[in-house]
């Protein structure tokens, strides 16, 4: 059982105890339905795991022992998605968490029904976010995703040329000369960092997989079937995440 990273503070270490907060404490004695004495796992955020004990007055979590876990990948990804109609992105944000995403950034494209200028309000980006929490929990991730404020295309790309390199960075494409996904995983260092790019409905403009090729982004397939805008970026964290493990 655990309690969401997110109400949890970072400095924890053993003997010590967390001020449980009325949320915390529903969560863990109405939600969970732990008693007194109860143990369960404590996650902070920085990647630890930590053995924490209900007190006898339910209002402290006694802090017992460090736990270890190899619950994250060996690199960082990172998803730019065109954001699909509707509100199919909280499904691509809740099973890319499960499935080992560090970082979503929505993306205004050619093709997104939401175009660029249209304000996205506070209220959604935290529904977002409170999306990739739960998920997180659920799935025993030490890490909570970070959902970014939805931008342009052409503005990340600006954003990641100033990151340092090196950097894996793949655009899932309809070229049909494109290398598959895992071919191209398993011929390139990663380096600590992936960055996957997956198209809206009806793909990317030939303007825009320009425009990703020029910032070092790699043309990549993910089969010879056409996915849906959900399912691409949920294919394509699965090849990653299979290709990580088991390395």
């Amino acid at each position: 059982m655990t309690l969401q990273s997110h109400q949890v503070t970072p400095a924890l270490q053993i003997n010590s105890a967390i001020a449980l907060t009325s949320e915390q404490k529903h969560y863990l004695c109405n939600v969970l339905r732990l008693e007194i004495g109860a143990e369960f796992i404590a996650l902070d955020r920085q990647g630890g795991w930590w053995l924490a004990k209900l007190s006898s007055d339910a209002d402290i979590a006694e802090i017992m022992a460090k736990l270890e876990n190899n619950s994250e990948l060996t690199a960082h990804i990172s998803l730019g998605i065109a954001m699909p109609k509707g509100s199919n992105i909280e499904s691509v944000i809740r099973q890319t968490t499960e499935l080992g995403i560090r970082q979503i950034v929505p993306l205004f494209s050619d093709r997104t029904i939401i175009k660029s200028g249209t304000e996205i309000g506070n209220q959604k980006r935290d529904r977002w976010q409170r999306i990739a929490e739960e998920a997180s929990e659920l799935s025993m991730r030490t890490y909570i995703p970070e959902v970014k404020t939805p931008q342009t295309l052409a503005a990340w790309l600006d954003d990641l040329a100033k990151e340092p390199s090196p950097t894996l960075k793949y655009i899932c494409a309809t070229h049909p000369d494109a290398p598959h996904l895992l071919t191209s995983l398993q011929k390139e260092e990663h380096g600590g960092q992936i960055i996957m790019a997956t198209g809206c409905e009806g793909g990317w403009t030939a303007r825009e997989e320009e425009w990703a090729i020029a910032a070092g982004f790699i043309p990549v397939s993910l089969g010879d079937r056409v996915l849906s805008a959900v399912t691409a970026p949920v294919v394509a964290l699965s090849i990653v995440s299979a290709f990580l493990d088991a390395r």
